[in-house]
């Protein structure tokens, strides 16, 4: 009995360590998506800026940190440098009801801000398919922090409502 309390406590410990990663993301009901990185806990949010029910012209994406380790919860800005080099956004094109946009650190992908279902949802295509994206995961090189392995997107299929994901290596 001793033994099986004792595997109960660390299957829950481990259990527990994974859902932090996937748990404690603080959503609004603005968040199209998020960043988990390797180096840290803390994440990248984006949120869409709604002025008058709709996405801002001159800003439809509000992002900032999350801190996840030191003051869990605590929301913070990105710097200048970081919107310019690593998480900030262009917005590449806009109509009445989409809005194209690309990531700085990653701009050969084009992401679509657009209502689906009654809520802003940011789509663009994982794997070969249309999605919903939901997050992306950067993988750091092991030696050099600032050096990137590979980023897994995660979203969900449009046609399917299925989980996709695509992990691109940096080469």
């Amino acid at each position: 009995m001793k033994y099986q309390s004792l595997l109960f406590l660390l299957i829950c410990l481990v259990l527990s360590a994974d859902a932090f990663s996937q748990e404690n993301t603080y959503p609004t009901k603005e968040r199209l998506f998020h960043i988990e990185r390797s180096k840290n806990k803390n994440m990248v949010c984006y949120d869409v800026n709604l002025v008058d029910g709709r996405p801002d012209e001159k800003e439809p994406l509000n992002v900032y940190w999350i801190n996840r380790e030191e003051s869990p919860g605590q929301k913070k800005g990105l710097s200048a440098i970081q919107k310019r080099m690593a998480y900030g956004y262009k917005q590449v094109s806009r109509d009445a009801n989409t809005c194209q946009i690309t990531l700085q650190a990653y701009p050969g992908r084009v992401l679509t801000l657009r209502l689906l279902h009654g809520k802003y949802v940011c789509t663009l295509e994982i794997n070969g398919k249309q999605a919903v994206l939901n997050r992306l995961y950067v993988k750091a090189k092991e030696n050099n922090s600032l050096k990137v392995e590979y980023v897994e997107l995660t979203g969900t299929a449009l046609d399917t409502q299925s989980p996709v994901s695509e992990r691109v290596l940096n080469k």
